[in-house]
């Protein structure tokens, strides 16, 4: 049998009622994510210049688009190298959704909103804890830990099955985990261990993900590895492009770092490319892509034994190879002189009072004993009333996991504190779900500036 029988497979956690082949199952998951609300979410969420109201700098989406293209095009040429029973149109699939996916639980603001939620929680549980718990049990350490570490990729697990109940398949489910680690878990000598990959509150579903492919247990599901490549090959170049178009990079300033900077391969390229000319960018793109395609498929192939046991240790683009290291030269560029531009800073800056604000306003929920937090429909004090109206600007679906999860969810010592875990992770949801835009409205409302 093929090792790929093995992984790609039509079982999720919840059968279906009807017996599913796995293409059927992964065809089902296809349109069960492209109509899903955290999809479309996405397009009020912008790459690099937060708040942006201009067509053409890139949203999530039209990010996300860019790199499910790129990872249809990275399977299209792994395929051929592999063995015929491979289920190739299944194996396309899974990754072009995990590529679709990989950005779906980062919260407002990207990374930067990352760093906000996680300065907050760590500056605030532990008060509103004492406050509303009291004294901790034996476990509340490591339920600590695990809800001061908000991570994008373990929200979007959490997001897609425990929240959408997309009741995706385990093959689909385990393409999308970057990391091995439990943000309830400290960092060892293991592989992908930099950041967490799943919550605590996920700690089930990934155990059943594990049995079904017990190399996720120590490595990575093999075609994450497609899909963390082709989010590079999409952002490498694209975040200068909108920087170009925004004014807030010159092509003269690229073109002047590239050449005292970039390797001969890249400086070939740009030449190449015409840079006067109209469309550069995507001529560009489209040079270096054709050179990163065949290499990062040839890695694929190189390594395959080791990716298929879950024990290499790389993404497929850490190779010393030009393509590559332009690429990596063209990020840290990036990074250097277009996120740490004034103007993309200031955007950030609103980012980071509303954020903290939105937090910061629903913290009075948190202090609540349980109790009084779910009877807060019958306060009628001055107190109580505006509680009452914070509580009913929680979604309900968040809410209906909240009763579900902070009353029946298993490795809990203490019933207290599953319950306000679980009470954490309803604003966590709540805050990190935001689209940029909203999440500045949400604080206008709350400091009493709408209109």
């Amino acid at each position: 049998m093929s090792r790929y029988q093995e992984l790609i497979l039509g079982a999720r956690l919840h059968p279906e009622t009807e017996q599913e082949s796995a293409l059927s199952a992964i065809e089902a998951d296809r349109s069960r994510i492209v109509q899903c609300s955290p999809v479309r979410r996405l397009q009020q969420k912008t790459q690099v210049f937060p708040l942006d109201v201009k067509a053409s700098v890139r949203s999530r989406l039209t990010h996300s688009l860019e790199v499910k293209e790129t990872g249809r095009q990275l399977a299209l040429r792994v395929l051929p190298g592999l063995e015929q029973e491979v289920d190739k149109e299944a194996f396309i699939s899974l990754v072009e959704m995990a590529c679709l996916l990989h950005d779906v639980g980062n919260p407002p603001f990207g990374h930067f909103g990352e760093a906000v939620i996680i300065d907050w929680l760590r500056a605030r549980l532990s008060g509103l804890f004492r406050q509303a718990v009291g004294r901790p049990s034996r476990q509340w350490p490591m339920l600590l830990a695990d809800l001061q570490q908000f991570e994008g990729n373990a929200q979007s697990l959490r997001l897609l099955h425990s929240l959408q109940g997309l009741n995706l398949t385990l093959s689909q489910l385990a393409a999308l985990q970057k990391y091995v680690r439990g943000a309830y878990q400290r960092k060892t000598a293991g592989l992908w261990q930099q950041k967490p990959g799943h919550f605590f509150s996920e700690r089930s579903l990934v155990q059943q993900i594990r049995a079904r492919f017990p190399s996720t247990a120590h490595g990575r599901y093999p075609l994450t590895y497609l899909m963390e490549a082709a989010d590079d090959m999409a952002y490498g170049i694209a975040d200068l492009e909108d920087a170009v178009d925004r004014g807030v990079l010159s092509l003269a300033e690229l073109e002047q770092a590239l050449s005292g900077e970039g390797n001969a391969y890249l400086r070939a390229q740009w030449r190449q490319a015409g840079v006067d000319e109209p469309g550069f960018f995507s001529r560009f793109r489209q040079a270096v892509n054709r050179d990163l395609l065949p290499l990062v498929s040839e890695q694929y192939l190189r390594h395959h034994q080791d990716i298929l046991d879950g024990v290499h240790a790389s993404p497929l683009l850490a190779v010393e190879q030009p393509p590559a290291q332009a690429l990596q030269w063209l990020k840290e560029f990036a990074q250097r002189r277009v996120f740490q531009r004034r103007e993309v800073e200031a955007l950030e800056l609103a980012g980071f009072a509303a954020l903290k604000g939105v937090l910061e306003a629903f913290a009075p929920l948190l202090a609540l004993p349980a109790q009084e937090f779910t009877s807060l429909e019958r306060r009628q004090d001055a107190n109580g009333l505006v509680l009452r109206r914070l509580y009913h600007r929680l979604p309900a679906r968040h809410l209906a996991a909240y009763r579900r999860d902070s009353e029946h969810a298993g490795y809990f010592e203490n019933d207290r504190e599953r319950e306000w875990y679980f009470r954490v992770r309803l604003l966590l949801d709540f805050v990190s779900g935001m689209t940029d835009t909203y999440v500045l409205e949400e604080y206008r409302l709350l400091c009493g500036f709408q209109g």
